[in-house]
């Protein structure tokens, strides 16, 4: 049986995985067994492309996740605006139950939803410096000098 070079490609190390042979035994089974620079470059490209593999299958596997977070995260809150609406309707009721008018316990209603939204949305204005990653623009403003400082170096042309 005559030696085909085609028949040992460089996917020695997928090769010795699936057939459950030792990896030596796949990479140099010739009687024409390439150099060991041939060997190690195809070693170092299927290593190489397992990991690409390994990482696009991972990434697709972290963006269905990500789609099912999003998904349950609008559902939720859908859930729990609804349940709000709940309360507030309950609190309307109980006020016009109370001798309340109608008229006003809608009104007050709406005036607790409008306060509940404000606090909420200065909560979230506060969180806004959190997202510019301040400790790192810190860093890196260490980095640059600057020619206020003392140790700076003189950069003005005499």
């Amino acid at each position: 049986m005559a030696y085909d070079p085609r028949a040992e490609s460089p996917r020695c190390i997928r090769d010795a995985l699936l057939l459950r042979r030792p990896f030596w035994k796949t990479t140099m089974s010739s009687p024409h067994a390439p150099s060991k620079l041939a060997v190690a470059w195809a070693n170092v490209k299927g290593l190489v492309q397992d990991h690409a593999l390994l990482a696009v299958l991972e990434l697709q596997r972290a963006g269905i996740s990500l789609v099912k977070m999003v998904s349950a995260g609008i559902i939720i809150s859908i859930l729990i605006v609804s349940a709000w609406m709940g309360f507030v309707a309950a609190a309307v009721v109980w006020a016009v139950g109370a001798g309340a008018s109608f008229e006003l316990a809608l009104v007050v209603a709406a005036i607790v939803n409008i306060v509940v939204a404000i606090a909420i949305a200065y909560w979230a204005k506060s969180q806004i410096p959190d997202l510019l990653f301040a400790a790192t623009l810190r860093q890196l403003r260490q980095d640059v000098p600057h020619p206020e400082k003392d140790n700076a170096p003189n950069r003005s042309v005499a």
